[in-house]
């Protein structure tokens, strides 16, 4: 029996209790007997969501994630590239970056940035930055962009009206596509931010 299986087993054990069973014979137990106290009824239909949460999660209890410094860079394996499939409809880079991040193991791995993927578009001209009328700083598509299938959208809220790029189905495979160039360029920028950490002069 396996590890998983042995927590089944174990959780219909304490549900069976819960509910004022017993799980050996499948008998209703007294009303006076101990499981059929309300607080120890409540605990073990408690201790029972856990085990439910670890079973869902393969019975792998939540790790600890490593300080950022010690996760390794980002990187896919073949099959994770494999499982990059773009949607039907227009996502954000943001939403993008997401959908690559759930392949990696996110507690000893460091995540893509949106800010990286963005940068790599502006480097191969599908992306420019423009300055606003207010002083900020945006990134836009480039008629390259556009025809990739990279698009404005615009939406208002309490706050104002706002912009962001979205990308098409197009656009998306072309990122997956590319994901091997934009993991190169991930590091390029770790290492060129490690050298400016290096070289910039102790505060006093």
């Amino acid at each position: 029996m396996t590890e998983l299986e042995i927590m089944i087993h174990a959780k219909a054990y304490i549900d069976s209790l819960a509910k004022g069973v017993d799980p050996l014979s499948g008998q209703e137990l007294k009303g006076d007997d101990i499981v059929n106290n309300v607080r120890i009824s409540r605990c073990l239909f408690y201790v029972s969501g856990i085990l439910q949460k670890v079973i869902d999660n393969g019975g792998e209890i939540q790790r600890k994630k490593l300080q950022p410094s010690q996760r390794t860079e980002f990187a896919l394996t073949e099959e994770q590239k494999m499982n990059l499939t773009p949607e039907d409809y227009p996502q954000s880079s943001a939403k993008i970056t997401a959908t690559i991040n759930a392949q990696i193991d996110e507690y000893a791995m460091k995540k893509l940035k949106v800010t990286t993927l963005n940068n790599w578009l502006v480097s191969i001209g599908l992306l420019q930055e423009i300055t606003t009328a207010t002083g900020r700083t945006r990134k836009i598509s480039t008629p390259d962009g556009e025809t990739m299938g990279i698009q404005e959208k615009i939406f208002s809220d309490q706050n104002g009206t706002h912009k962001y790029c979205v990308y098409n189905r197009n656009a998306q495979q072309f990122i997956f596509d590319n994901i091997d160039a934009i993991v190169e360029f991930a590091h390029q920028e770790e290492l060129n931010k490690q050298r400016k950490d290096d070289t910039e002069p102790e505060s006093t």
